[in-house]
């Protein structure tokens, strides 16, 4: 890495494990730096710092040198083992924490992995931060090993039980039948008590070991899953995907309730109940404007965000929303214990949608049509470097044409992905064969060029 590179993206710090940014030498950098900004942060408190991680077998190494970095620098460092990032967050807030650091790559391929750090409130870093810990890692030799963490092998079943009894309080789900695909990721503990603790039947599949993480499975790969809802005589079925920040939600049937669907269940729940909290909900640019058009039927609005759980939690505390989320289906929702924080947290965020099912008193497959799907494509191309939208006039061009063409029915996201090599080129209109036919030639222009 040379100075000048940007390590953070989206969501975290992401990489092939050992490679570009998480080789050992940038993961040392990465400790020390945020050592040092959380203890400018607690002033002249003692920096306590919580990591956790994913089932990945890179996970191990990489919190090992990361707690050794941070305990050199003066922090107490605690390993709370495998645990799914939304917990490793609600424990940093609840158990007041300078620091939390969840080692995952999320959804991405096993052979990734990543750093999300976490604020003493649970929230994720701002870009300012991000900066400002930036600026450090560039400047920042591999210094010193400051010795293990103290291991916390309860913090598990804290979390799970803590947040059983939270939505416990907010309705019964007991005796509801579900499938569960854990994506062989971090849920594979916590989710399992957590349901059982709701009086769920659950059947589980994917657990961790299983098979590689995120491989034809979870959250990402939800075929295997849907075919076993649809053939399993259940109520339904829940997804996540490797670190537990996402879910998807699947009707009696089989068919999946995405993050859109989801906002639209929890919206509708909340006014049938006397209203939605700031008369808001809270999506990304990705958000199908079918769901926009359902939530106006509601009187509510639909806010758009840049894409990023971090973006919607933003403009969530802005406005006192309490519903937010993104399709893909990370739904962000406030923990009420532990001090309203909010958190995208899939387990919370399925069994609310369940909750909120059973207290409309309709199924899955009857909420799922709530609101229109107008036709949407997206397309995924791989790039061997990302060139700049705004200085790449071959796209550009292709890009002008085909919105002309739309002639005010539909509307394009184009933006790189921020954890992969990816242009992601997604379309939305009302003519799906239009939309269709207007990504495949724009993935073609950016393939040829």
């Amino acid at each position: 890495m040379t100075s000048g590179t940007r390590f953070f993206g989206t969501d975290g710090i992401r990489d092939v494990a050992g490679r570009g940014r998480l080789t050992p030498e940038h993961v040392h950098r990465i400790g020390r730096a945020l050592a040092q900004h959380a203890r400018e942060r607690a002033d002249a408190q003692p920096v306590r710092i919580l990591l956790a991680r994913d089932p990945r077998p890179s996970g191990q190494d990489i919190v090992q040198a990361l707690a050794g970095r941070m305990a050199a620098e003066g922090a107490e460092v605690v390993d709370a083992g495998v645990l799914p990032s939304p917990a490793l967050a609600w424990l940093t807030a609840k158990e007041h924490f300078s620091l939390g650091c969840s080692v995952s790559a999320s959804h991405n391929p096993p052979e990734y992995n990543g750093i999300k750090p976490f604020l003493a409130d649970g929230r994720k870093l701002s870009i300012a931060e991000e900066e400002q810990v930036e600026a450090r890692i560039q400047q920042l030799d591999e210094g010193a090993d400051g010795g293990p963490p103290v291991k916390d092998a309860a913090a598990a079943a804290r979390y799970a039980i803590a947040a059983a009894e939270a939505l416990e309080e907010l309705g019964d789900i007991g005796g509801m039948r579900l499938v569960v695909d854990l994506s062989a990721g971090a849920a594979s503990t916590t989710a399992p008590m957590a349901l059982e603790g709701l009086g769920v039947e659950v059947a589980y599949l994917h657990k961790a070991g299983d098979r590689p993480i995120n491989e034809e499975c979870g959250s990402e790969n939800p075929e295997a899953w849907a075919e076993a809802v649809a053939t399993g005589d259940v109520d339904g079925g829940l997804a996540f995907d490797g670190d537990a920040d996402r879910v998807l939600v699947a009707d009696e049937h089989g068919e999946i309730l995405d993050g859109d669907d989801m906002l639209a269940v929890l919206a509708t729940d909340a006014h049938a109940r006397g209203g939605v909290p700031a008369n808001a909900v809270v999506s990304t640019v990705m958000a199908n404007l079918g769901l926009e058009e359902y939530l106006g039927g509601l009187d509510v609005t639909l806010e758009r965000t840049k894409v990023g759980d971090r973006n919607v939690a933003e403009r969530m505390r802005e406005l006192g929303a309490v519903f937010g989320g993104e399709p893909a289906g990370h739904i962000v929702l406030p923990r009420a214990d532990a001090g309203g924080t909010l958190v995208g947290d899939g387990l919370v965020a399925g069994v609310a949608v369940l909750q909120a099912a059973r207290r409309l008193g309709r199924s899955l497959s009857e909420l799922r049509t709530l609101r229109p799907r107008r036709p949407q494509t997206l397309i995924n191309v791989r790039m061997a470097e990302r060139k700049p939208l705004d200085d790449w006039p071959a796209f550009q061009s292709a890009w002008r044409e085909e919105e002309e063409a739309l002639a005010g029915e539909g509307r394009f996201v184009i933006r790189y992905s921020g954890t992969e090599p990816l242009l992601r080129i997604m379309a939305e209109g009302r003519d799906a064969a239009r939309v269709q036919e207007a990504v495949e030639r724009l993935a073609e222009v950016a393939r040829e060029t």
